[in-house]
């Protein structure tokens, strides 16, 4: 193994254990009654410290593979990277410490996969055009991934506070209507980065066959329609609660299987870049 492999394993399990250190500060946390906790929004430092190194781990990845990487475990790794750091900026306004423990330990999964991947696929941006086409789709994945996580929290708010048994950790989340009002802040920012994403992959993208990107594109395409059609429903018809979470899953698996699920079969199952 060499010096820079060496490095990036290092970097690798400092992010890891700082992410759980983190996971573990924030569970201690959430068990606390909310009257003993302070509401201020602050940054967790572990998780912080943990973001850093999972951004040193990227970029020693990107320089030994001369390129950031496209494969299936590399862009889980970026993606979660992208997805701490937007829930980490989020926690900087709104108190939401319970929704970075289950970030965090994705993120740890995420982080180990693709270091024990062998297999590196380096992004080929030959014009501005592809290059628009990958940021935003990598953005797009990233906030509604985390618009899916809030809308799987807000179903567990209200089924708590229906049954009367809502537990320490939903008490020391902003009120319902908050955590409503930035879960389609996050899925109008992903709708607008994935409107840009998939035009410029239309524009740019030469042959959809030859590269095996026709269920990618028909799997985005439907989940656009989904989100596009869940914020017309929040606007005209005032969408919200249950029906708001349902429709935010269910646009979000179309849009996993678009780009994961595609990737999965493609070099997991099949074997090809």
């Amino acid at each position: 193994m060499t010096d820079f492999s060496t490095a990036a394993l290092i970097c690798t399990l400092g992010a890891s254990l700082c992410y759980l250190a983190a996971s573990w500060q924030l569970f201690k946390i959430a068990q606390q009654p909310a009257d003993q906790v302070d509401t201020a929004p602050s940054i967790p430092i572990w998780g912080l410290l943990g973001a850093v190194l999972h951004f040193a781990t990227l970029a020693m990845h990107t320089e030994q593979n001369q390129g950031v990487s496209s494969s299936f475990f590399d862009a889980l790794s970026i993606t979660a990277f992208i997805v701490v750091s937007l829930g980490l900026l989020a926690q900087t306004r709104y108190t939401l410490r319970a929704l970075l423990i289950p970030i965090f330990l994705i993120a740890v999964i995420c982080l180990l996969l693709a270091s024990l991947a062998d297999h590196h696929t380096p992004i080929v941006a030959d014009s501005p055009g592809m290059l628009t086409h990958i940021l935003s789709s990598i953005i797009a994945y990233s906030l509604l991934s985390l618009a899916t996580v809030q809308a799987i929290a807000l179903q567990r708010m209200e089924q708590q506070l229906k049954s009367h048994h809502d537990k320490q950790w939903i008490r020391q989340l902003p009120p319902l209507q908050t955590m409503e009002s930035v879960l389609f802040q996050l899925i109008g920012l992903g709708w607008l980065a994935l409107s840009i994403g998939i035009v410029s992959g239309i524009l740019f993208i030469d042959d959809l066959f030859a590269q095996h990107l026709v269920h990618k594109t028909v799997f985005s395409i439907l989940s656009w329609l989904l989100f596009g059609l869940l914020i017309v429903g929040r606007q005209r018809y005032g969408w919200r609660g249950a029906t708001a979470v349902k429709w935010t899953l269910s646009a979000f698996v179309a849009l996993l299987l678009a780009y994961f699920g595609s990737k999965f079969v493609l070099e997991i199952l099949l074997g090809l870049d």
